[in-house]
């Protein structure tokens, strides 16, 4: 197994054999890859193997996570076609035996994880696993909004579309919309609290903002969007159609004092770019009340939820190495 520097051209080959598998998460996105401190894109290596992915990284010295207690490289789950997973781990255990590497998984899918031999692998126990789950809902849910639990989201689009009826345009990003999707987040980020917001994760946002403007140019299966009110951009949401097949939501941003313009963004977007997804990923609420209430009233039909796997023993060998 031969680890080179990853390149945004690695694209291509990862979304070939994304397109072979039923993964709904967000981890084999390069935006996300690229996008958050965490990854530490610089430090990133890809090995291509057997038909497989295998990614692994350095956690970022800025990287606020649990995580970045391992002793080394992290590897991403490895990515493979439908029924292959358990055979690719055992190929990447092989290679670190070899070379001395720590084997550490992280973000593995919860039914990965449990599919794997317990003999040899074990789950590490985290007690914040539930603010890494990414919500997944139906397309048809969230386009169509049917039926009495979906009623206040439909009242507030009719507000926002029967006030500004007129006025308002959902329309592609061009390049001439940086200037106006800038200032609205700028807007967005000075009314966040410091808890809920600090200046790491502010640099970050402002990262994946320009990344996924960027991409929406580049690529066809990245798009961008924004909501126009009076020829002001009043709100902007950004996404991706995996080789999967599920749309994943980046980022939405609006103005609240135009009342509706989160759920009129959620809505239109989904009906523009995902009707024929398998599912919408509108990814974690990283542990945020507020955040957490608003994809709950989404009704969410499942999750993408992820774990730590390590070999059997491992955590013990790390005790005793301490106590040592």
């Amino acid at each position: 197994m031969q680890f080179e520097k990853i390149k945004e051209s690695d694209k291509k080959r990862i979304d070939e054999v994304l397109a072979k598998t039923d993964h709904a998460g967000s981890e084999y996105s390069m935006l996300y890859l690229r996008g958050w401190d965490f990854f530490d894109f610089d430090t990133m290596t890809i090995a291509f193997e057997q038909g497989y992915v295998f990614i692994r990284f350095s956690p970022h010295l800025l990287a606020e996570d649990e995580e970045s207690d391992s002793h080394g490289y992290i590897f991403m789950p490895p990515l493979a076609p439908k029924g292959e997973f358990c055979k690719a781990v055992d190929l990447l255990r092989e290679y670190c035996e070899s070379t001395g590497e720590e084997f550490y998984i992280s973000s593995c899918r919860k039914e990965d994880a449990e599919s794997l031999d317990p003999t040899v692998y074990e789950i590490a126990d985290k007690p914040d696993y539930r603010n890494y789950a990414e919500y997944l809902y139906r397309p048809e849910d969230l386009i169509e909004l049917k039926g009495k639990k979906y009623h206040a989201k439909r009242n507030f689009i009719s507000r926002f579309t029967n006030t500004y009826h007129e006025n308002y345009v959902f329309r592609t990003y061009t390049e001439n919309d940086r200037e106006g999707v800038c200032a609205l987040f700028g807007e967005w980020i000075k009314s966040k609290s410091f808890d809920e917001y600090h200046d790491n994760m502010e640099r970050q946002e402002k990262r994946v903002v320009r990344l996924a403007l960027e991409y929406s140019l580049k690529y066809d299966d990245f798009f961008a969007d924004v909501m126009e009110v009076d020829g002001r951009i009043v709100g902007f949401e950004t996404g991706e159609l995996t080789a999967s097949g599920v749309g994943i939501v980046h980022l939405e941003k609006g103005d609240v004092e135009y009342d509706g313009i989160y759920p009129s963004l959620c809505q239109m977007f989904a009906a523009k770019h995902f009707s024929g997804a398998r599912f919408i990923n509108r990814q974690e609420d990283m542990g945020l009340e507020g955040l957490r209430k608003s994809k709950k009233s989404y009704h969410p039909c499942g999750f993408v939820e992820k774990r730590i796997v390590r070999l059997v023993g491992a955590n013990e060998k790390e005790r005793l190495g301490q106590k040592n």
